[in-house]
């Protein structure tokens, strides 16, 4: 019968932000449903164990959102599957009533299928489906869904090594990164047939890591099909055909099941028993445990949470099995293999026996905290035990001594007389001797340790401690995590009134005080609290009980991470020649722990600035020229071992100095996921937007959980004392550690610090060996980061890097505008160039809640002197002019003229810009009322290099603008190219302005939206 009642409505959340609210879903096969944005956005909590973050999906070419690694699983299947054509997230809130109460529900997903009806997934975790409150939700919805004509799916936990192959296989799910001309070359050969290692090794005049990248893109692709349920190997053979995955989903539910239901089951109302080994003796003095399960006809098995009884044993081709029943009546058949080997199944005991989680000690945990002397004694003491049940001090006859047996110890002799004749030699009484021969018997040397096999009681460093009084000082402990730190004395103070309280006068026996400063010695290794500082003490309160979940890296570029620290040294302001705080955001590939990419910036960091450290990871710096041969990268990526150049062989004898130069400083690769935390610059719509054009998934870590960026945080620590503890300036890690006046000893610029600290990572740490790079088919063997990058490339091919010289204008800041007939207007500031010439006025033909028919720029914050605009018809990047920019001698940032502009207008009526910045630039040379905001920009304005190596675009005769030819006829040594097509940058007096940076939010008050508003409007 239907628990469904009433109509259902469905609720959507449309692409252009609107929200269609109750929409009626009829029975008659009408879909309401239209492509969607998620109803609901992943939330953040501390302390939860899940990850959420953003897909970036090959069928969708856009991010999709997920709540848990789970979904995320659910999200490769689909992405795989070439049926697919579209999968949302979070599609739509379904709304009905059952039993007169209204329910609602969130599915995951939405998975349109080319030769199918949509398909409506839930996932949930395996064991949580029996759970009464969830197998009831996830029932009605599926009742709704498939009355609708839709189809319905429970997702849970895929088989290991298939979900591996398709995590590794979907690194290669980006089809502009591979070649055309070499995947059409495979494609045209017959490989069908041949092992994934041939195929490696069919193409000998393409490089070996091209060909296995490409031959594993054609894998994703499904051009080859194989066995995808075995760990992927050079075995593996390639065929012709579709290709099957098992995943894990499920059309029917199972049975919700009562948590004491199991235990209900059972006619003796046990499943379990705590049992206790049964002794007994043999003929030789031994004994025989209880160990051993009877399995046969009438025996009760735990299996996948329901109990069922074995009604038949049989054998079979495929070896024994068994009949079983379960409670409701049903029969079926399982391996007997599967029953004793599998976690599946457990056979429930019916009898006493030993147990896994008894009471005891091993017998090696408790011979092993004796002294020789201790052991020498017990093993004396096991000799006499022999000897009055044998005769024999060492147990056997074949190994007897001179004299043995004794005649009163002689097996013709009664028991009781040798008891009698033993307690008389060693002077002791007959029931003590009893004891130990019981005590032997049972547990052999381990039984005749003092106080046996329970001998726990004594041990560790609390002693015979009242556990009621470690759990109240625990407590207490506990107490003062967020709070200052306690002293031992207030700890014990504490302690006795609340047992008072707790457990009545007297009940609990206090120690003396220096039995509990003891106590205390040995609760603070487990719950640090009077030692370490407080913030340490959070952070070690923090961790989670159980073992360490961690995300594992696969192949190089599999996971990026990006973080920021504050550098425990100061530098110089060159403005002021003062010190200033300096920040270091860093990108590591979390494979093999080489960094990718870094910068130092002034005070804060900004989006603009972790876009320059993604854009570093494509197109990374370029080496020292002083820089020793082993520490500098080819131009192409690929380490010299893995792919040497012909003219690194034969350079030109007429060049030599030419063929040595050129190089990076660290290895270009195409990261797929970039992890990084909360923070504003990190999950801005910038960086959304940069990763969504890029096709780079988001997995944020975890609330102050620094461990999800466990290697990257301990870069920073290496940073520290490897490098920066010798460098003049340095103040330490806090305030403890800091010296006098370190500030006085600041002697670097930021650009310089950046330069040394590039130059330390490509000089020392990507050729140190790490403890944390290690290769499971070597255990043991020492890799560097520089070794490991190579062991990555050997293993999974390695993706090129883009080509495209205009890839850096992808990681500025994009902004959308109407073009005008003087050109485009962004925050009072004109841009003209003949690159708009056939555009001015016109509607973009772009879409959406933001474009609405305007027109993407793409802007540098640190620079507002050009902005940069990609005709639709040609695709090729266009440079526009700020109509004063020929007036200015070096770039400008937008933060600076917005204070030139506020600073202009105290002093003049009608300043213009050319005029407010002039105010400006004398303003920050005097030094003088600088606020914070200014001085923020005037380090920012000091930076030497830019951020992005831009190349030349299309050439914009930006002459014909009237400012720009008023400035050349007033000036006749004026360049005749203006802009950023030039040649070189105009000389000029002082540091090189940067355009690296950005920050709105550096000169501007804080925004009062919600923190993550903007974090996913691009996905």
């Amino acid at each position: 019968m239907s628990r469904v009642v009433g109509e259902v409505s469905m609720s959507l959340r449309r692409t252009d932000g609107k929200i269609d609210e109750d929409l009626v879903w009829s029975t008659t096969g009408v879909d309401v449903f239209e492509p969607s944005m998620p109803w609901r956005t992943f939330r953040w909590r501390y302390g939860q164990k899940h990850y959420s973050g953003t897909y970036w999906s090959s069928t969708m070419r856009d991010h999709v959102v997920y709540e848990s690694r789970l979904e995320l699983t659910r999200l490769l299947y689909a992405d795989f599957d070439q049926d697919v054509t579209a999968v949302f997230a979070q599609p739509f809130l379904l709304s009905t009533t059952i039993g007169g109460r209204r329910r609602r529900h969130v599915p995951d997903f939405l998975v349109l299928r080319g030769k199918d009806v949509p398909l409506v997934v839930d996932v949930k975790p395996r064991n949580l489906l029996t759970r009464p409150k969830v197998n009831f939700a996830l029932g009605w919805a599926r009742e709704v869904v498939l009355s609708r004509g839709w189809d319905f799916q429970v997702w849970s936990e895929p088989p290991d090594a298939e979900l591996e192959n398709l995590r590794f296989l979907a690194g290669y799910r980006r089809d502009w990164l591979f070649d055309e001309d070499l995947l059409a070359e495979i494609r045209a050969a017959d490989l069908y047939g041949a092992t994934l290692g041939d195929a490696f090794c069919a193409f000998p005049r393409h490089p070996d890591w091209r060909v296995r990248a490409a031959v594993l893109r054609l894998l994703w692709c499904r051009h080859f099909v194989t066995d995808l349920t075995d760990p992927l190997s050079e075995r593996h053979v390639l065929r012709h055909g579709t290709a099957v995955v098992v995943g894990a989903g499920r059309r029917d539910l199972p049975r919700p099941v009562e948590e004491p239901e199991a235990e209900s089951a059972l006619d003796d109302g046990r499943i379990e028993q705590i049992c206790r080994i049964t002794k007994s003796r043999s003929g030789a003095g031994g004994q025989v445990s209880g160990a051993a399960v009877r399995v046969g006809v009438g025996t009760r098995l735990k299996y996948d949470g329901e109990v069922v009884v074995v009604e038949e044993m049989f054998g079979s081709a495929a070896g024994n099995e068994v009949l079983v029943r379960d409670g409701p009546g049903r029969r079926f058949r399982l391996s007997l293999r599967e029953v004793l080997a599998s976690g599946r199944a457990q056979v429930i005991a019916t009898g006493p026996g030993p147990e896994s989680d008894d009471d005891r000690e091993a017998a090696s945990v408790l011979l092993a905290q004796l002294s020789e002397e201790e052991l020498d004694e017990i093993r004396e003491r096991a000799a006499h035990i022999n000897e009055v049940l044998t005769g024999f001090r060492s147990g056997s006859d074949e190994l007897a001594e001179p004299g043995e047996p004794r005649s009163q110890y002689a097996v013709t002799v009664p028991k009781m007389q040798r008891y009698e004749a033993k307690a008389t030699e060693l002077g002791v009484s007959v029931r003590t001797i009893k004891r130990w021969v019981r005590a032997f018997l049972t547990d052999r040397e381990a039984g005749l340790v003092h106080g046996g096999t329970d001998r726990g009681g004594d041990m560790g460093g609390l002693g015979r401690a009242d556990p009621r009084w470690v759990e109240m000082a625990l407590e207490i402990m506990a107490e003062h995590g967020k709070d200052s730190k306690p002293t031992r004395g207030k700890v014990i103070r504490s302690v006795g009134p609340r047992l008072v309280a707790r457990h009545g006068e007297g009940e609990v026996k206090l120690p003396g005080r220096a039995t509990a400063y003891r106590w205390l010695e040995e609760l603070e290794r487990r719950l640090p609290t009077f030692r370490l500082s407080t913030k340490r003490n959070r952070d070690i309160a923090a961790r989670p009980a159980g073992a360490y979940g961690k995300l594992r890296p696969t192949r190089p570029g599999e996971y990026l991470l990006m973080d920021t620290t504050r550098l425990d040294v100061f530098a110089m302001d060159p403005i002021t020649m003062k010190w200033v705080q300096a920040e270091l955001t860093a990108a590591m590939d979390w494979y093999d722990r080489c960094v990718t990419g870094l910068r130092v910036t002034p005070v804060s960091t900004s989006s603009i600035d972790v876009a320059a450290v993604m854009f570093q990871t494509f197109r990374p710096r370029s080496a020292g020229k002083d820089w020793p041969e082993y520490a500098v990268w080819p131009d192409h990526g690929i380490p010299r071992h893995v792919f040497v150049e012909i003219k690194a062989l034969e350079p030109d004898e007429e060049e030599p100095a030419k063929a040595k130069k050129g190089g990076v400083a660290s290895p270009a690769l195409v990261p797929e996921t970039i992890v990084v935390d909360h923070g504003k610059p990190y999950i801005s719509e910038h960086v959304t937007s940069v990763c969504q054009r890029l096709g780079l998934s988001i997995q944020p870590a975890r609330l102050r959980t620094g461990r999800d960026k466990g290697p990257l945080e301990r870069f920073f620590k290496t940073v520290r004392e490897g490098l920066l503890e010798v460098l003049p300036g340095y103040k330490g890690p806090d305030l403890f550690s800091r010296g006098e006046r370190p500030e006085d000893q600041a002697f670097f610029f930021l650009h310089e610090l950046e330069a040394i600290i590039r130059e330390w990572v490509a000089c020392t740490y990507h050729h140190r060996p790490h403890r944390g790079l290690v290769d499971a088919h070597v255990p043991g063997l020492n890799l560097s980061p520089a070794a490991m990058f190579e062991h990555g490339i050997a293993r999974s091919g390695y993706i090129e890097v883009p080509r495209d010289p205009a890839l850096g204008f992808e990681f500025l800041k994009t902004e959308w505008r109407p073009t005008h007939h003087y050109g485009v207007e962004i925050r009072k500031c004109r841009y003209n160039g003949p690159g708009l010439d056939g555009y001015r006025g016109e509607t973009s033909e772009y879409s959406g809640p933001k474009a609405k028919g305007l027109w993407p720029v793409q802007v540098d914050p640190d620079n507002i002197n050009y902005i940069y605009f990609r005709r639709p018809d040609t695709r090729r990047w266009h440079t526009l002019q700020w109509e004063h920019a020929p007036a200015q001698k070096f770039p400008i940032s937008h933060g600076a003229i917005e204070i030139a502009r506020k600073l202009a207008g105290q002093k003049y009526p009608f300043p213009d810009d050319e005029t407010a910045v002039a105010e400006l630039l004398d303003r920050w040379h005097l030094g003088l009322g600088l606020t914070m905001t200014e001085r923020r920009l005037a380090l920012r304005q000091a930076r030497e290099r830019s951020a992005f190596d831009l190349p030349d675009t299309a050439e914009d005769d930006v002459r014909a603008l009237p400012s720009v030819a008023r400035i050349l006829n007033a000036t006749d040594d004026e360049d005749d190219v203006v802009g950023p097509e030039a040649d070189e940058a105009e000389p000029y007096e002082g540091p090189v302005a940067g355009d690296d940076d950005e920050d709105d939010e550096l000169d501007g008050p804080d925004d009062d939206e919600d923190f993550y508003a903007d974090a996913l409007e691009d996905a």
